[in-house]
């Protein structure tokens, strides 16, 4: 009895196994295909990002969307990349609202915008010159308790950052989450018209901080030409390119990458073999 004892039991184990082994396989079978989707994904809003280069008549190759891109983590020397998805045509007219448009905030509020910005994934690779211009032109509004502040099935082109307060997340009429101060929300509406997919409202008297589509973009767009115009004067400060034609100089531009070394790092050693050439544009 017991050897037909220890033969059930294993019998027993070896099923168990068994079934973990399946849940395993389902489970990776659902991630190779979140992760097709995502690739997927990664390859529409690359192509969006193109006609948006394209546009806009900006010199320079085209770079991955932040959205998806935020999924690699670059290494230090990585290139920044700004976050624009769908196309868009600026015009001078935008850019002269948009530049009487800053709010003034305290100091503690450009921190708390600015920190829920760096932990978004989707805005990690914004610099902080982008972040902060971002910043200033975002405007406070406050919103009562009970109310809306977006709806499940609706379209918007706003996104959020709660201040103070409390903010209910609801799907189908169940509550999901809450939003504390510093979260942020309804930033996929920066990027593209989209549907939301979810309903926040006000769980207390609360302050946010939002930012329109619009201003997002054209903030990225000014700060995007900025660069430009910095960084083709910056070429045409070295003395053997200062003979080259501007369209030359351009396209000198589309191959220059912007590198970042903190205090300490090395660019490269002595006795290595080297092909590249730095221009330093910020730091000693």
């Amino acid at each position: 009895m017991q050897v037909m004892g220890t033969l059930r039991d294993l019998q027993f184990a070896l099923q168990l196994k068994i079934e973990e082994l399946r849940q395993r396989d389902t489970l990776i079978d659902e991630l190779e295909l979140e992760l097709d989707t995502k690739d997927e994904l990664i390859r529409r809003l690359q192509e969006e990002l193109d006609r948006y280069r394209t546009a806009l008549s900006l010199p320079g190759p085209s770079t991955a969307v932040a959205a998806c891109a935020a999924q690699i983590e670059d290494n230090q020397n990585a290139k920044r990349q700004t976050v624009i998805s769908e196309p868009f045509n600026p015009d001078p007219m935008t850019f002269t609202v948009l530049s009487h448009r800053s709010c003034d905030k305290s100091q503690e509020s450009r921190r708390l915008i600015q920190a829920a910005f760096l932990k978004n994934d989707l805005f990690k690779n914004l610099d902080e010159e982008e972040i902060k211009a971002i910043t200033a032109c975002m405007h406070r509004t406050a919103i009562n308790q009970g109310c809306f502040v977006i709806q499940e099935g609706t379209s918007g082109d706003q996104a959020f950052v709660l201040e103070e307060g409390r903010l209910d997340v609801t799907k189908d009429g169940q509550r999901v989450l809450t939003f504390e101060p510093q979260d942020m929300f309804g930033e996929v509406a920066l990027l593209y018209n989209c549907t939301y997919s979810y309903s926040v409202s006000a769980q207390t008297d609360s302050k946010l901080w939002t930012i329109d589509r619009k201003s997002y973009q054209c903030v990225l767009t000014q700060c995007c030409l900025s660069r430009l115009s910095h960084s083709v004067e910056l070429l045409r400060s070295i003395p053997f390119l200062q003979s080259l034609p501007d369209d030359v100089i351009r396209k000198l531009f589309d191959h220059v990458e912007e590198a970042n070394y903190t205090d300490g790092d090395y660019i490269f050693q002595q006795g290595a073999i080297g092909d590249t050439f730095y221009i330093i544009s910020k730091g000693q």
